[in-house]
């Protein structure tokens, strides 16, 4: 297995850094967008700001180092810090998981009918 390139491990890194600084910029820190509302359209946008441009960052970086390897880490980093905000998006501050307070079937959920009380044929 060939050994990555120092120089471009240390670029995806610093590169994984400014991802880092990009969200930080357009998010408010994980622990408030937890205390907001379950999948809060404001929050949601945000986060999808932060990606496209932290993901043009990595790519433009990448294109100038013309190194795959940078693409890799700084990829990774993205993947790690939005899966964090997506996953504080998702969850509902008063019951602290990702259902809502009733159990799932909070209006998002159409349950099935009842066959008991369909008309039988016959």
């Amino acid at each position: 297995m060939p050994i990555p390139n120092r120089h471009a491990v240390e670029v995806g890194v610093l590169v994984s850094f400014g991802n880092f600084l990009i969200f930080q910029h357009f998010m408010p820190p994980v622990t408030d967008v937890r205390a907001a509302d379950q999948f809060n359209p404001f929050a949601e946008s945000s986060e999808r700001t932060a990606l496209i441009a932290a993901t043009a960052f990595t790519v433009l970086v990448s294109g100038f180092v013309r190194s795959f390897d940078t693409f890799i880490i700084a990829g990774a980093g993205i993947v790690l810090i939005d899966y964090a905000y997506k996953h504080a998006i998702a969850v509902h501050p008063d019951t602290n998981t990702m259902a809502g307070p009733g159990g799932g079937m909070d209006g998002n959920v159409h349950p099935l009918p009842s066959y008991e009380e369909v008309g039988q044929a016959g």
